[in-house]
């Protein structure tokens, strides 16, 4: 996850890349709510950024956390989104139901099914994309110009939520942060001798073995698979130049590479930006205000 510490201090220095504004009239005032339930779950929460002066025309973004799928936590990623509502977007920081992580760290790894799997994290984004359609009158911002943000897991997430079935025109844009993009393990020489964690993280995620013959599930959580030329969501990409991530592979920029020509063979518009000397969590000097520059320059103009 990020150093909050660093990101504040970062986006004290900000003083570039200002976003277009929506022209208004009103006399609303800013107004944040926190812990507002999408869902019936407890981690289906969300805060929820309006800015002032908005009308039907102010743009929306929804920000997706990362943790591995197992962890983190919408208030990780306070810092960036309220400087994403200092310029005037509407930003809803949502929590999700977490899969499994219990007995990861155990000697042997404790070999278990998650209650959640990656695919139900999916279905959260989407409940909370429609709630946010459905409050867009109340809150009086867009319910059309809607994109979603999401780093490390959180941008999987994004990705998987905006080339997949249930986004029907809801989503305009998607912005990935470090995200994972292959999924897949068995096309790795010796995938088998991968070390134990990413293997049992593999079956948490996907509720199915790493074998070849449940590569299916696999690709199904790999964004670089689930792309399709049915969704042509404009996509922007930012890769940490140092992009570790424990031991998981394909994080490196082949694979983000690889990423980027997909979408170009499917026609997906999209922007690919490598942040130099930039960490997974953006923390190294300078990183997470080059990486917020892109970003905001990229919501300001791509939907």
């Amino acid at each position: 996850m990020m150093n909050m510490k660093l990101v504040s201090l970062f986006f004290l220095l900000l003083t570039t890349a200002a976003c277009k504004k929506s022209v208004s009239n009103s006399n609303l005032q800013a107004e944040t709510f926190l812990n507002v339930s999408y869902g019936s779950n407890s981690l289906q929460k969300m805060d929820v950024y309006l800015p002032a002066k908005r009308n039907a025309d102010t743009k929306v973004v929804v920000f997706i956390h990362g943790g591995s799928f197992i962890g983190g936590d919408k208030s990780d990623y306070t810092a960036l989104v309220e400087e994403l509502y200092k310029k005037n977007f509407a930003v809803l920081n949502i929590n999700y139901r977490l899969v499994d992580g219990s007995g990861l760290e155990t000697n042997p790894i404790t070999h278990k099914k998650s209650s959640i799997l990656i695919q139900d994290q999916v279905i959260d984004v989407s409940a909370a994309v429609d709630f946010v359609i459905s409050k867009a009158e109340d809150w009086q911002v867009s319910n059309s110009k809607i994109a979603v943000v999401g780093h490390s897991a959180g941008a999987t997430l994004a990705l998987l939520y905006s080339y997949g079935d249930k986004n029907t025109g809801k989503v305009k844009a998607v912005a990935n942060l470090a995200g994972a993009l292959d999924q897949t393990f068995t096309d790795l020489p010796n995938y088998n001798l991968l070390p134990p964690p990413i293997l049992e993280f593999g079956y948490r995620y996907t509720g199915f073995e790493v074998s070849p013959t449940n590569e299916q599930y696999y690709k199904a959580i790999s964004p670089l698979y689930v792309a399709n030329a049915g969704k042509k969501i404009n996509t922007l990409t930012i890769f940490p130049e140092n992009n570790v991530v424990g031991a998981f592979p394909k994080q490196n920029r082949a694979t983000f590479d690889a990423f980027t020509n997909r979408l170009n063979q499917l026609g997906i518009s999209n922007k690919f930006v490598q942040i130099p000397g930039a960490d997974h969590s953006f923390t190294t000097a300078g990183s997470v205000q080059l990486m917020f520059i892109e970003l905001l320059t990229f919501l300001g103009s791509s939907y």
